[in-house]
């Protein structure tokens, strides 16, 4: 049972946050496997699942997915008979620009690669599989020289290699990938949730057009990068989950961030025009006033607004903008069956190209047309969650990338003693490379598509991901990815972009895990709150990561250093009042040794204390080798409150939280700018 886990994948043991070991329920392992496709229903069937596994991974020509690496000596390998002859077998390498190159097996051994098809005759004589070796004593393993076969470099992209002698002919999608790109210097980034940016004439959220105004402001300080959340859609059908980490889809873009009075149909639809300037001024009013984001009302209100827009385009009041949506149309089959999937949960009659698709499809092109106005002005830092809502768009387009019945999560932890369960529905690791990866790569490209640099949301799940059985008791186990494939394909669209790539790997991380990102210039995550100690209070952040004081899963930086998260999770009941009394002490003594590395007094006031401490922070960041340092700008006025407290429900207000300052007040302040260029001139020191 163990061996057919292992096989596919899932670890039947692991070591936990205290490192202990723990292992896997066999009810957990008879779940996952059931779930990934292997049909057992007891532990009992496994040897004879095991030996139908290993005939079947014999008989396999080729894998669905090699891996080759620019500017490393990568070599792919075929699996043949050993009485095969290499001479008789053909590749061919089909580049992703069209062009092929066609050579014998034995000449792609260590022979020069010709083109064309065989040539007439009986076959040359080539040499035996050199390097092959014996495997199970049916089957030979052979290597291929990746770049003979090209006749030179591989180039990056995705191409198709073929085999044909051995039956019918094997596939295999070839990734090439060079490294992630690197930056030329140090930079500097801000970030603010789009959701909580705030302006004197907003309509209750942020908007794209507010975050390139943001962007201006902050590129006049000087600074590099704007991050924000994932831009995606949020699920809005009761009950509502505004999470950007669990969203609609990862292939979409977020309307509710959309600005109708930047459309050009926005000026040809008194509807709209009036809607929006008049008849719901109260409700705008209050929506501007609210600082929790009223998701759900703000969606109706714009879609007041957005549905007559819709309808002028598709009455042909605008040709050369009817021609431009439905050529964004064509080149976006994906959005269009977006738009389709939203119209029919809200009528199930609905079909594509009618008024409710169309709708949301002209939703999808406003936030992407305005997201590109705002990526021309702006270098965004991007955010790539890990999963997608269970009953959002990406299952039902691609159902075989996701694993079944089953749930993405963590094992228990300090901060989580009964574990995490996510609720996303994992993407499979097989099935997905059966057909190239064919969503995760669409999902990259859309990931990529408007930003100069991105952070992946738990990074380590390119290289498992503890998966949770619905039916198993609430147990999981963690389950393998092709790690080697998801970095590639990572990396080669990050090159195809020039984009920078930060992984989260915040948490329990395999020992692994940092080194394989490290050759891969995947940046890790540096954050102060979990560097930061009694006995080094201002440890240096290393030169291959993102560095920050926090997330926004974390305390503010302002709370983290009065012990606000303490009281809050005394008050929760997560510690009791001795542990809380004692994390209190703790905390005192760090306090202290910080304010001393910094040269400051302890006996100073609480208020005036805390911004010359945050300030001194920010300059240690700065000063560092880390290739990105990141301020959120929100705890430049000492916000208390996050974002996001993991593990909490809708009582908790997550993802709705506006800014305490507006972005004309952001504007107004000269010291606020002034700190921002010392920081960015400390980067480019």
């Amino acid at each position: 049972m163990e061996a057919l886990a292992r096989l596919h994948g899932v670890h039947t043991s692991y070591v936990d946050a205290y490192a202990r070991p723990q292992r896997a329920d066999l009810d957990v392992l008879v779940a996952l496997l059931g779930a990934l496709g292997v049909p057992l229903d007891t532990a009992t069937e496994a040897p004879a699942l095991l030996e139908e596994h290993r005939r079947g991974r014999a008989r396999r020509h080729l894998e669905p997915v090699l891996v080759h690496r620019t500017g490393r000596p990568d070599t792919a390998s075929v699996t043949i008979s050993p009485s095969a002859e290499p001479s008789e077998l053909w590749l061919t390498l089909e580049l992703e620009d069209g062009t092929a190159r066609r050579a014998r097996l034995s000449e792609a051994l260590g022979g020069r690669a010709s083109e064309g098809p065989p040539a007439p005759g009986p076959p040359a004589q080539g040499p035996p599989a050199q390097g092959a070796h014996a495997a199970g004593g049916d089957i030979a393993v052979v290597p291929i020289d990746l770049a003979q076969l090209a006749g030179g470099t591989v180039p990056p992209g995705r191409h198709r290699l073929t085999l044909e002698g051995l039956g019918p002919p094997s596939e295999a999608l070839l990734i090439s990938a060079p490294r992630c790109p690197t930056t030329s210097h140090r930079l500097a980034a801000a970030f603010m949730p789009l959701h909580a940016l705030r302006t004197d004439e907003d309509r209750g959220v942020g908007t794209y057009t507010d975050l390139a105004r943001l962007g201006s402001w902050l590129s006049q300080c000087d600074i590099d990068l704007v991050a924000t959340l994932p831009l995606y859609p949020a699920f809005l059908d009761p009950p509502a989950d505004p999470s950007p980490y669990m969203p609609v889809s990862r292939l979409a873009y977020n309307e509710l961030f959309v600005d109708p009075a930047a459309l050009p149909e926005f000026g040809s639809c008194a509807q709209a025009r009036e809607l929006w300037s008049r008849s719901p001024a109260a409700k705008a009013d209050a929506l501007r006033a609210a600082r929790p984001v009223q998701y759900e009302d703000m969606a109706l209100l714009l879609r007041q607004v957005l549905e007559p827009m819709s309808q002028c385009l598709r009455d042909g009041r605008l040709p050369p903008r009817r021609e431009a949506f439905t050529h964004f149309a064509r080149r976006h089959p994906e959005l269009e069956a977006y738009a389709t999937f939203r119209a029919r949960r809200e009528d199930p009659a609905a079909e594509p190209g009618d008024a409710r698709s169309t709708f949301h499809l002209y939703c999808q092109w406003a936030a992407h047309q305005q997201l590109v106005a705002t990526a021309q002005r702006v270098s965004l830092f991007g955010d790539f969650p890990v999963g997608s809502h269970p009953e959002g768009f990406d299952p039902e387009w691609s159902p075989t990338s996701f694993v079944p019945r089953v749930h993405g999560g963590a094992p228990p932890d300090s901060f989580f003693p009964d574990g995490q369960d996510w609720g996303f529905r994992p993407l499979h690791p097989e099935r997905m490379r059966e057909d190239g990866y064919a969503f995760f790569t669409a999902a990259l490209r859309r990931a990529f598509r408007h930003v100069a640099g991105i952070r992946i949301d738990h990074v380590m799940g390119l290289q498992r991901l503890y998966m949770i059985p619905e039916d198993a008791g609430g147990g999981g186990a963690y389950v393998d990815y092709h790690v080697d494939e998801l970095h590639a394909l990572v990396a080669l669209e990050a090159h195809r972009r020039a984009c920078v790539v930060a992984g989260e790997d915040l948490g329990t991380v395999p020992p692994e895990v940092r080194p394989r990102l490290a050759r891969d210039r995947i940046l890790r995550t540096w954050v102060f709150q979990f560097e930061s100690g009694e006995s080094d209070p201002l440890p240096a952040p290393p030169d291959d990561c993102l560095a920050a004081l926090g997330t926004h899963d974390l305390p503010r930086f302002a709370a983290y250093l009065w012990g606000d998260d303490i009281t809050e999770r005394e008050h929760d009941g997560l510690v009791t009042a001795a542990e809380a009394g004692a994390e209190r002490a703790s905390r005192t003594r760090w306090r202290r040794r910080l304010l001393d590395q910094l040269g400051l007094a302890p006996d100073q006031e609480m208020s005036d204390l805390t911004p010359i401490v945050l300030e001194g922070c920010l300059r240690h960041l700065a000063r560092s080798e880390a290739p990105i340092a990141l301020v959120d700008l929100e705890d430049l006025w000492g916000e208390r409150a996050q974002q996001n407290h993991p593990g909490t429900g809708a009582e908790a207000q997550n993802w709705r939280r506006r800014s305490a300052r507006t972005l004309e007040q952001l504007e107004a302040d000269t010291s606020l700018a002034t700190l921002l260029e010392s920081l960015a001139a400390e980067r480019g020191a």
